[in-house]
């Protein structure tokens, strides 16, 4: 472990599992990234101080923010499931916890609520449903395809796209054409077999299974996964509270940070959102 500060520090867990720690809050919470975390190489202190700072600022008074990321060089024929296999074995290490899935995050985390029950007391489903939407599923696949070939600059400029709203909805895709060819990822297999993964998920047996109460939230505006997915997944769920943000899209969490802090951190103190 390389310790930051009193409120942030990054390394391993099983020699294997990244994760980022931010805060020393009473309560565990376990966020498990998105699709963006297969883009990404190891951890560093720059990221770190970023999320301890940015990223969890209202969550860090109550909780222990540990975001724990999938391995590195998954197997090509990784699935969601598999994948939450490795988050288990981070949330043993914790002694359990609340999680929060984000987006592809969220799809693994369907199955290691399903799957480890014992580990997990309340759940988040950021940004995310059973399956991703239609409309998002040819968004996946031109970004399959561009990973494949190695057009990165495509690639992210079609992630901003379709993440953000307002001005960042035009001027980021912009940005990212420039940039893309020059951030190729550490992994670029990685990247290709996680859009598959998410491709192949569809969590609609499984939600079934997941007993504890669980947060559906996103944006109102989010094309790939659109509200009226959200509220299937909800309805899917045996216990479930659905919070839609107006005028934001996917990337939530980021466009209406503090809104959506506040929202999951009232949910996992059990107050009324």
């Amino acid at each position: 472990m390389t310790r930051l500060t009193l409120t942030a520090d990054y390394g391993h867990f099983d020699r294997r599992i990244p994760y980022y720690r931010a805060g020393d809050g009473p309560e565990t919470l376990v966020v498990l990234p998105g699709l963006s975390d297969a883009f990404a190489g190891g951890p560093t202190k720059a990221t770190a101080e970023y999320l301890a700072r940015v990223t969890y600022r209202g969550l860090t008074d109550d909780f222990t923010v540990w975001t724990v990321r999938r391995p590195r060089a998954l197997d090509p024929d990784a699935t969601t499931r598999e994948i939450a296999g490795s988050a288990a074995t981070a949330l043993d290490e914790l002694g359990g916890g609340h999680v929060l899935g984000y987006s592809m995050g969220g799809f693994v985390a369907q199955h290691l609520a399903a799957d480890y029950p014992e580990l997990v007391e309340r759940l988040v489903l950021g940004s995310t449903a059973a399956r991703v939407g239609d409309a998002g599923r040819t968004v996946l696949e031109d970004w399959e395809t561009w990973a494949k070939t190695g057009a990165w600059g495509n690639l992210y400029a079609s992630s901003a796209r379709e993440s953000y709203t307002g001005w960042r909805h035009h001027v980021y895709p912009a940005a990212m054409c420039l940039l893309g060819p020059l951030l190729t990822p550490p992994y670029p297999e990685d990247v290709v077999t996680s859009i598959r993964a998410c491709l192949e998920h569809d969590g609609t047996d499984r939600l079934g299974d997941v007993r504890m109460p669980t947060l559906v939230v996103g944006g109102d505006e989010d094309r790939l996964f659109p509200p009226e997915l959200l509220r299937e997944t909800k309805e899917m769920l045996p216990d479930a509270t659905l919070a839609l943000l107006r005028g934001t899209g996917h990337a939530a969490a980021t466009e209406q940070t503090t809104a959506f802090n506040r929202v999951v951190g009232r949910f996992l103190r059990e107050e009324s959102l």
